[in-house]
């Protein structure tokens, strides 16, 4: 017999459509990393980004808000990544595809320091 805890760690333990908005280069670069990596792109999006909360979004003072001509992607995502997302962003009063935008733009600028 399911339990009302039994019903929320399965919830917790799937997975979900992601929906963002990128700019169509910052996305295609986000591929070719992970794709460089020998993982895939929804994988590395959730790394990336829970790298960002945990080690760098203290000391980032503005999150990025994100360009108008952005394309719309979506990324299958654990659902408990889903929610560490939408409350980081929560807490920093930012919109959770903010949060993303910064946290990709954080580690492609760190990709590209090194690449120079």
């Amino acid at each position: 017999m399911k339990t009302s805890s039994d019903a929320h760690s399965v919830e917790e333990s799937g997975h979900r459509s992601m929906s963002l908005r990128l700019p169509r280069p910052m996305h295609e670069a986000m591929k070719a990393l992970a794709a460089r990596r020998g993982s895939k792109a929804a994988d590395f999006y959730v790394e990336t980004v829970e790298t960002f909360i945990r080690d760098h979004m203290a000391g980032y003072r503005h999150l990025f808000a994100i360009e108008n001509d952005a394309v719309h992607i979506s990324v299958n995502v654990p659902v408990r990544f889903a929610h560490t997302v939408r409350d980081a962003a929560l807490g920093r009063r930012v919109t959770p595809n903010e949060l993303v935008f910064t946290a990709v733009s954080h580690v492609l600028e760190s990709v590209n320091a090194e690449a120079a």
